[in-house]
């Protein structure tokens, strides 16, 4: 039986892995990250970036490589800058394209011009907009279609005598409203007018052409969501801080005092090659974030040149509506990280309105938040979560991923063995700042809710989407690229390394996601088999915190939903199994006979109020084992809940 993942985010794996056939349609739907490369083509030369701004004052401050400059980006170490996108080629295109969104948009702007009343903004001069709709009206009235009688209608009517010949005012104030004809000459003014400022050499009407343009594309910068999107360009490093053949970061973006701020500085220095090499591994980190199921940033890759032409990846990730990070304002009632749990402070009586000075609380209001730590984890990526959880965010209640700049490093993803079967894993060795940070504020979830991620990944073992990916980043990154962006073996040995460590861990999970092949009556999928199988996992879990040594707060006092073993050594691990023979579930744990004989003593101190027809016994060599029929599982769930726990253990 194949898992079924559940859930919002697994709508969203499903979605990206069920529709793809061919590698094209891959790269257009799951690739982002690849999207600029390719729009760009090899033939065309990439602009010079590298030049640092003023921090933003709303206005443009320059125009390159496709975006309007608003400002310095003054978040995060990397320099770079934040800009919009600028009108390209391809934008006029698809103003011109039929039921495309630029082009609806600018029919319905150019019906406005012929239509009386008020005008909008972006009107062009009656004097640019009659010789245009002299020609646009000649066109429809020669072409001998359905409306050809009344474009000569407008052209031969006589009070375009009275009017100096205004057509602009006839249409307006003197002739009935005609829908079909203005419809009709709304699209062949955009027609025409595309016509006239694309066509090669002088056309007759250029001048008119371009004003109206300029209106058109005026609008559509102003009311579509690609050009008002916010985007933040990073790893735009400057000449003035390359030394010795490496690029660093700029002084005011080191971090630390003034002894140690330059030597972060000094020791981050890279060359282009391996700014490259980092701009396109973090890239793909973020598309296969994206095909986890994650909701992320998009994020592409921006190719430009260092002044001695060598080439420069830039990375460009748009801002995310409405995103807010884990880092928020505690006395604004955000959420932020305190002691790795995701909290809120509570409003005390005496609190003005929108000020928030009480306790921090625990917060649960990201849906599906559990099932991203096993992705994370499967990622490497040691700062996912960022020091106090800038690099990760919410938009409502969904959580976002951005930031994956650390993911996909060599010296963790090819590690194995580090990650258990309760979702706790070792630290890399190292100094501290090096391991991973935060990830215990996944850990506020239930078991079965982190399953859903371990089925995430099975998804993505069968489909090899994941894999897929790799390929296509080599692909465009091989032998067709100069030295310092050719990285088809880099990604090859990261793909290898990704592979082993995607399928240990479902080797780690294979016992637990065995679950849902087990046999529990109701027929699979009906939400009745999930209830039955969350709630096994979930029970397994209770077992486990029953029978280890736990705590329920954190260092500074908050209290937990979920108790959380205290150390790797006082786990006692559990697993599940079913008997082919009744179909009852057999709850296992083995160890040495004084260790199962305390965890025996403390279930049978548990009070498994509800659960019927339950046995518990030790049997050699070292076993323990707690049988229960099937159609007693939610029961014991329920008995062994976190809360019941909590007050058993830690009243």
């Amino acid at each position: 039986m194949v898992s079924t993942v559940q859930g919002a985010s697994g709508q969203l794996q499903t979605n990206l892995l069920a529709g793809y056939n061919n590698a094209v349609q891959f790269a257009q739907t799951i690739a982002q990250g690849l999207r600029r490369i390719i729009a760009n083509g090899n033939n065309q030369p990439a602009p010079t970036f590298g030049q640092r701004y003023p921090v933003g004052n709303g206005q443009v401050q320059d125009r390159i490589g496709g975006y309007r400059v608003m400002g310095d980006k003054t978040r995060g170490v990397e320099p770079g800058f934040i800009g919009k996108r600028d009108w390209t080629p391809g934008d006029t295109g698809k103003m011109n394209t039929a039921n495309h969104p630029f082009n609806t948009r600018a029919l319905a702007l150019a019906q406005q011009w012929l239509a009386a009343g008020a005008l909008p903004p972006h009107t062009p001069a009656d004097a640019d907009l009659n010789p245009m709709l002299l020609n646009s009206l000649s066109g429809l009235a020669a072409g001998n279609g359905p409306l050809a009688p009344a474009a000569i209608q407008v052209l031969t009517d006589p009070a375009l005598a009275q009017n100096g010949g205004s057509l602009i005012d006839v249409l307006r104030n003197v002739m009935a409203p005609n829908p079909p004809l203005n419809t009709a000459l709304a699209a062949a003014l955009v027609a025409d007018t595309v016509a006239a400022v694309t066509t090669p050499g002088t056309h007759a009407l250029a001048n008119e052409a371009t004003q109206l343009f300029r209106e058109l594309t005026g609008d559509l910068m102003q009311t579509q969501a690609k050009f008002t999107k916010n985007h933040y360009i990073k790893l735009d490093y400057y000449e003035a801080d390359r030394i010795a053949g490496k690029y660093h970061i700029p002084k005011d973006k080191a971090k630390g005092n003034l002894v140690t701020a330059p030597l972060h500085r000094l020791l981050t220095g890279a060359t282009p090659a391996e700014r490259n090499e980092g701009a396109v591994r973090e890239s793909l980190a973020n598309d296969l974030m994206r095909v986890m199921g994650v909701e992320s940033q998009k994020l592409k890759i921006v190719e430009g040149r260092y002044p001695d032409g060598t080439t420069k990846l830039m990375l460009d990730g748009t801002h995310v509506a409405n995103f807010s990070d884990f880092d928020g304002t505690p006395s604004r009632g955000d959420i932020y990280l305190k002691d790795g749990v995701l909290v809120r402070n509570q409003q005390r009586p005496t609190d003005p309105p929108n000020q928030f000075t009480g306790a921090p609380r625990l917060d649960h209001t990201i849906n599906e938040l559990g099932r991203n730590k096993i992705l994370m984890l499967l990622l490497a990526d040691r700062d996912a979560l960022g020091s106090r959880g800038g690099n990760k965010g919410y938009v409502g209640n969904t959580f976002v991923g951005i930031d994956p700049g650390h993911a996909l490093e060599e010296s963790r993803l090819g590690v194995t063995n580090d990650v258990y079967s309760d979702f706790s894993f070792d630290q890399p060795g190292g100094p501290a700042f090096m391991g991973y940070k935060n990830f215990s504020m996944f850990d506020q979830s239930s078991l079965a809710e982190k399953m859903e991620g371990v089925r995430m990944i099975a998804h993505l073992s069968q489909s090899q989407a994941d894999e897929d990916l790799f390929d296509r980043y080599a692909q465009e990154f091989g032998n067709n690229r100069p030295p310092e962006a050719r990285f088809d073996g880099n990604i090859n040995t990261l793909k290898a390394l990704y592979i082993a460590r995607r399928d240990a861990l479902l080797g780690v999970f294979a016992q637990r996601l065995a679950v849902d092949n087990f046999a529990f009556g109701p027929a699979h999928p009906t939400p009745q088999y999930f209830a039955m199988r969350d709630a096994t996992l979930n029970a397994l879990d209770g077992l486990e915190k029953l029978t280890s040594k736990t705590t329920r707060t954190t260092k500074s006092g908050i209290q937990l939903d979920y108790p959380q073993v205290t150390a790797k050594s006082e786990r006692k691990e559990w697993n599940v199994t079913q008997d082919p023979g009744t179909g009852d579930l057999l709850f296992v744990s083995t160890g040495k006979s004084a260790s199962l004989a305390k965890m025996q003593t403390a279930i049978q101190g548990f009070p498994l109020n509800t659960v019927q027809g339950h046995t518990l016994q030790i049997t050699p060599p070292g076993t323990l084992t707690l049988r229960i029929p099937v159609a007693q599982i939610s029961a014991l769930a329920t008995d062994l809940a976190p809360a019941q726990i909590i007050a058993h253990k830690h009243p």
